[in-house]
């Protein structure tokens, strides 16, 4: 459970760093969900790479919408998702098509990394004061922090901040 939380959260923040992961509202799983349609916003090799990635990613079952005008990818897990074990699978199964910068651990880039250690800091500020700092690109939750009852409202508050 406390991987699935990690692994949630840590597609939230990166949903704001473009062809990043972001969300942890809960999803829902569906095997025949719509395709992404390709757009002219969606255009040159991060659009379509998240394309490629979000579909992959329908055909495995997880619950993915369009990617964003800009290649944007809005991950969202939670219970319903199938599990960790399943995400997990899907993930592996399509990081062939996953964009450049989706990646967990350390590196990545610099500006990937001061937006989330903002990120952080503006959960901090809206009542969830346990909130972590980032580790390289990807940020840990306990299921303590999680379960902040100030979690989800000042999640939507610091999405619009990045």
């Amino acid at each position: 459970m406390r991987a699935l939380l990690a692994l949630a959260t840590a597609a939230l923040f990166l949903t704001a760093c473009g062809a990043q992961q972001g969300g942890s509202d809960v999803a829902s799983v569906s095997s025949s969900g719509p395709k992404p349609a390709a757009s002219a916003s969606a255009t040159g090799d991060r659009g379509e790479q998240a394309i490629k990635y979000t579909t992959c990613l329908r055909e495995q079952g997880l619950d993915i919408p369009d990617p964003g005008p800009d290649g944007r990818i809005a991950m969202k897990f939670g219970p319903e998702s199938g599990g960790q074990e399943k995400v997990q699978k899907a993930m592996e199964a399509c990081k062939q098509f996953q964009p450049p910068g989706m990646t967990s651990g350390k590196g990545g880039d610099p500006k990937q990394a001061e937006d989330m250690r903002k990120q952080a800091q503006c959960m901090r500020d809206n009542g969830v004061e346990a909130f972590p700092d980032p580790e390289g690109n990807m940020i840990r939750l306990t299921p303590e922090v999680a379960e902040d009852p100030d979690f989800k409202k000042a999640q939507e508050k610091c999405r619009m901040n990045i």
